[in-house]
């Protein structure tokens, strides 16, 4: 099987669900609190081994209650989690999510994250080589990304970059990755302004992947721009539907699959996903995917 090595952030979700979003200054009271496992390393790293993907995470956590219950929850996942480092320095890092009328605003508070650094990446090298796939996101310091992926791409890994949060790219940053997952507006701020869909498309072929939600996902294939549907849901929380498709992408990559497939593959996990309360609660396995394709053909 080939490997998947993710690397990015470990976060305790705390979970707020209410009917009112309040306005500066405004108390509001909520329906339900939860406390979840998150991160986007942790989400996405989670999302591709719940598919059957053989992943290992890269990160950091806190030497606290916070830090050993995600690392819990990673191995009983399947998550590889011996190259995650613990640091007393800091604690781990922490979201504060709301959500109302299943859509979400988040702060997040970095905390160990930002030790998953330059110097620790130095030393995980030789490891992260043995995967074939490395996916990245960016609640990790900026310079530690820099430096890896134009590492990674010395040894012609497949470098998969979810830009999220979004900050402006580099040329050779954007040169080095194999495909970028960026939303409609993190796909805004990662060419710094200079940005018009159709052209970024077209100068990006099958590189960027643009993700519209409930409008499906598009890129050029060299020939058209195309636009792969997402699958229609009832949605419950969409915490964790850009990380499951990152982390599905990043699966059916591994599994040597053409472009499209990759792409309707992860669009039909993400769609799962948002159907249960939580970032990682909801992400499908390889059977539940099946079991949706295969309803949809009988249907049709």
């Amino acid at each position: 099987m080939n490997k998947i090595a993710v690397i990015g952030s470990l976060n305790i979700d705390l979970v707020a669900v209410t009917d009112i979003s309040p306005k500066m200054g405004e108390t509001v009271m909520g329906k339900e609190f939860n406390i979840f496992p998150g991160g986007k390393g942790s989400n996405q790293a989670t999302a591709a081994a719940r598919l059957g993907g053989s992943v290992n995470l890269f990160g950091t956590v806190g030497d606290d209650q916070h830090g050993n219950f995600l690392l819990d929850r990673l191995s009983i996942n399947d998550v590889g989690i011996s190259n995650i480092q613990k640091q007393s320095e800091a604690s781990t890092g922490c979201a504060m999510i709301e959500i109302c009328d299943a859509q979400n605003r988040i702060i997040v508070v970095p905390g160990a994250n930002s030790k998953t650094d330059e110097g620790y990446l130095q030393g995980k090298i030789n490891n992260l080589l043995e995967a074939e796939v490395i996916l990245i996101s960016m609640e990790i310091p900026m310079d530690a990304i820099e430096y890896i992926v134009k590492e990674l791409a010395k040894y012609g890994k497949k470098i998969i970059l979810n830009p999220a949060p979004a900050v402006p790219l580099s040329e050779e940053v954007i040169t080095h990755c194999t495909y970028l997952l960026p939303n409609e507006h993190e796909a805004e701020i990662i060419f710094n302004g200079k940005y018009e869909e159709a052209e970024a498309l077209k100068k990006h072929a099958n590189k960027l992947l643009i993700t519209k939600g409930e409008q499906g996902i598009t890129y050029f294939t060299g020939q058209e721009i195309e636009t792969v549907p997402a699958i229609k849901v009832n949605p419950v929380d969409s915490t964790g539907a850009g990380d499951t498709f990152a982390g599905a992408f990043s699966f059916a990559i591994s599994q040597r699959k053409p472009l499209k497939e990759c792409i309707q593959f992860a669009a039909i996990a993400a769609g799962l996903s948002v159907e249960k309360r939580g970032a990682q609660s909801g992400m499908p396995t390889a059977a539940e995917v099946q079991e949706y394709c295969s309803r949809v053909s009988s249907d049709d």
